[in-house]
């Protein structure tokens, strides 16, 4: 199955089981209006659109409201989205899977969150990241203990233990830029501004 993000948060579920299988899953407008209609307390919390959708090797979802103060989560077979209040004073900025199926979460002007325990939590926990004042924008886990972060000018940091412990890569020398990182067992590219493109070579 494969999932087409389109506009007003409407999500395409396409199945290629049978020949003209469809199936179209309700739209986030429709999720967080469910959820005010509930009746639970702070629903009107979740208001906005998506900010970043990440996807997991397994299928799931995790995706950053616009204003930062919510974010939603989904799994295969899951008829809805499932919308989670954020648990840390600060804003989140991005979202994202580590490989051994936990999350990471990064916070607006800086900070590393990693979820406690692996698969579905909302329980995080911060880890010392030595960004020189700069935000990090994405995180891309290489496997269970090689993780790299990218940030604001050109500050590119790897860990080698899981997210424990980050140190600054020193190598990269292409600076007033900030960087976007994907990365997987074998690639990896830091996208920049002014179309930079950086590939991991190991």
């Amino acid at each position: 199955m494969e999932m087409d993000f389109r506009r007003r948060g409407l999500i395409h579920a396409h199945s290629y089981v049978a020949i003209r299988g469809y199936k179209a899953l309700e739209t986030v407008s429709a999720t967080l209006n469910r959820t005010v209609s509930s009746g639970i307390s702070g629903a009107s919390y979740y208001t906005g659109t998506f900010n970043s959708v990440n996807r997991s090797p397994d299928g799931n979802y995790v995706a950053v409201s616009s204003r930062g103060n919510f974010y939603l989560t989904w799994e295969p077979g899951q008829p809805f989205w499932q919308p989670h209040n954020r648990t840390i004073a600060r804003r989140i900025q991005n979202m994202g899977w580590r490989a051994d199926g936990g999350l990471w979460l990064l916070v607006r002007g800086g900070g590393l969150y990693l979820s406690k325990g692996t698969g579905l939590t909302e329980e995080f926990e911060e880890v010392p990241v030595q960004s020189r004042g700069f935000g990090i924008l994405d995180v891309g886990y290489r496997s269970k203990d090689e993780a790299w972060a990218a940030g604001g000018s050109g500050i590119l940091l790897r860990t080698t233990n899981g997210g424990k412990t980050w140190t600054r890569d020193k190598q990269l020398t292409i600076l007033q830029q900030i960087y976007t990182l994907f990365i997987d067992d074998s690639t990896g590219f830091v996208l920049g501004n002014d179309g930079v493109l950086l590939r991991y070579l190991g």
